[in-house]
């Protein structure tokens, strides 16, 4: 039998501050002693990389499989965006303590419920210049 975590959540695409509510299940080969679920994003691309957990709840257990529900409030941002030096993401990751398996979904947090595309910056050799003095 191999391990299974699973998150079930209804949508994917959240607003900032909503109410989410699910369920984790999982199916184990050894009790976990802890399971842990974690609402959090990270930052991809050029540069280093940024993460942040804002939430995380913990559930005890020696029990090989099961499920538990789970709420969260999403904080207010940042939001998720796609641009093309970096890109911010935000997941719910499931993962055991005891042992190795980890369950993650990719969730997208904005107010139009989709990710912002950041389009590129104007190439500034074709920007006027600007000055100050009038002549």
């Amino acid at each position: 039998m191999d391990d299974t975590l699973f998150i079930d959540l209804e949508q994917t695409q959240l607003l900032p501050g909503q109410h989410v509510a699910g369920k984790i299940l999982w199916a184990l080969e050894k009790g976990p002693k802890e399971i842990r679920l974690s609402l959090g994003w990270s930052t991809e691309g050029r540069g280093s990389r940024d993460d942040k957990i804002e939430a995380e709840l913990n559930w005890s257990t020696e029990a090989t499989s099961g499920e538990e529900s789970f709420e969260f409030t999403l904080p207010a941002s940042p939001y998720s965006f796609d641009g093309t030096l970096i890109s911010l993401n935000w997941a719910l990751t499931l993962s055991v303590k005891k042992g190795k398996a980890t369950h993650q979904l990719p969730i997208t947090v904005s107010p139009h419920a989709e990710a912002i595309a950041l389009s590129a910056v104007p190439n500034e050799s074709k920007r006027k210049p600007f000055s100050f003095l009038k002549r």
